[in-house]
């Protein structure tokens, strides 16, 4: 009687392969048209806030700034409990994303609100909460795709929606402007349900056998020794449980340098119209040198993205901080003309934004189980940071705006000078803690490849 043979090498050979496959680039295309293009929205609130300050006539408009900020916050702060929702219960994550694409839709009824109180509870507060539930599965779907090219693959999803969020920024500007906040809205939300649904119908985890977890694991070891990371697990003939994550340094020391780089990071962004403007140069101006920043942290963004999958993370956290310091404090510092803003704009933007996107390579320095939830407390600290250096930027400014005995040029530098200090400084701060963890692992390595000379000896 002829033996039947085992349907694991069927199995194995019917999965499509991780980082190289069409169902992998398919996956990364959904979540650009998905996630990408929901999430663009929050990089154009600014415009939605010049409108609603300057020529909406609805009631209470001194609370619209909240909109942006609840938006924002609720998908950068809840993203570790969104996490541990699809890691520990057995729903599967593409299902989260239904109900949280439905609730974005939720701006609908922003087109019928008649005050501002009721465009906080819709585009800040339901729109906030779609983003989250959208966002976090979809980042984990990737992941199960994407392992050697990780960097990249978020790299090209940071630097897209970039692009998104400028086209948004247009759009919304002419609709606005032109026919008012009800079409405006209806506009979006009908862009809202085509291009993300067709996106999150090809949205789905990669199946997870025996052979395609072990071929994934061997994939992450290979790359964790490439990119010279200490991998750091418990060795196989310890007794002891794995440590996770939260008991180990080098969480911390990716964890501490994301929040200082956090809280300098978009700063520069808020007031670089402003500084041009106070140079003399017109509001268009201003406008120029804000998108040479934005163009710059898209190139930025997929380039660090790339180097990530073949360069230790603790080295570009340094060079991505080491950057943006020096441009703040050597550049910024001392501007006094659109040439040298233009100069900071590539700089700062090129080297701050990549830092973003090595958060999914952080995680894999730890076991792939946790490389999710660590991206999610790198998203928690970047909304706490965000959030406090609003106000912070804010009292530094008047302390340096009474200087009536220089010139215009010196003024503009003493009145930003505050600012300037506090994103140079906590640039520094993120490199020199980006330094410590490289020599860390060095020396970890160092002393493991001795100890394994001493073994074979």
């Amino acid at each position: 009687m002829p033996t039947r043979r085992p349907r694991s090498d069927k199995t194995q050979l019917s999965i499509p392969k991780t980082d190289s496959s069409w169902t992998a680039y398919r996956t990364l295309l959904a979540a650009l048209f998905s996630e990408g293009v929901l999430f663009a929205i929050c990089l154009s609130f600014g415009v939605f806030q010049d409108y609603y300050s300057n020529r909406a006539s609805l009631p209470h408009s001194d609370l619209s700034s909240w909109i942006g900020v609840l938006a924002t916050g609720i998908a950068y702060l809840g993203a570790p409990a969104v996490t541990y929702c699809c890691q520990n219960f057995t729903i599967p994550c593409h299902y989260y994303i239904y109900p949280g694409w439905i609730l974005c839709l939720g701006l609908l009824s922003s087109a019928f609100c008649h005050d501002f109180r009721s465009m906080i509870a819709t585009q800040g507060l339901l729109f906030g909460v779609g983003l989250l539930v959208v966002e976090m599965p979809t980042l984990i779907i990737m992941n199960t795709w994407f392992v050697k090219r990780r960097g990249l693959a978020f790299g090209l999803l940071c630097g897209f929606t970039d692009l998104f969020g400028v086209a948004w920024g247009f759009l919304a500007s002419s609709l606005l402007n032109r026919h008012g906040i009800k079409t405006a809205f209806l506009v979006v939300t009908a862009i809202c349900f085509v291009v993300p649904g067709v996106g999150i119908v090809f949205l789905r985890e990669r199946s997870s056998v025996t052979e395609g977890l072990r071929s994934e694991t061997a994939s992450v070891k290979e790359l964790t020794a490439s990119t010279d990371v200490l991998h750091e697990n418990t060795p196989a003939n310890s007794t002891l449980p794995p440590r996770r994550y939260y008991h180990r340094a080098s969480f911390y020391i990716f964890l501490v340098p994301n929040l200082l780089q956090s809280f300098a990071f978009y700063l520069p962004f808020v007031y670089l119209p402003s500084y041009t403007t106070a140079l003399g140069y017109s509001a268009s101006t201003g406008a120029v040198v804000l998108a040479i920043a934005n163009v710059a942290q898209v190139l930025g963004e997929i380039g660090f993205g790339r180097l990530s999958d073949k360069v230790n993370v603790h080295t570009l956290v340094f060079c991505s901080t080491a950057i943006a310091s020096l441009a703040a404090f050597l550049v910024w510092g001392f501007a006094n003309s659109l040439a040298s803003l233009i100069v900071f704009a590539l700089l700062f933007g090129g080297s701050a934004s990549g830092f973003l996107t090595l958060w999914p390579r952080m995680g894999t320095v730890f076991a792939e189980r946790d490389a999710s939830m660590i991206y999610s407390f790198m998203s928690l600290g970047r909304g706490l940071s965000v959030i406090a250096s609003g106000p912070i930027s804010a009292a530094l400014l008047p302390v340096y705006g009474d200087v009536g005995d220089h010139d215009d040029d010196d003024w503009v530098r003493h009145h930003y000078r505050g600012v300037v200090l506090f994103v140079g400084s906590c640039m520094a701060a993120s490199a020199i803690l980006g330094l410590l963890g490289w020599t860390s692992s060095y020396l970890k390595r160092k002393h493991l490849i001795s100890r394994g000379r001493d073994a074979s000896v």
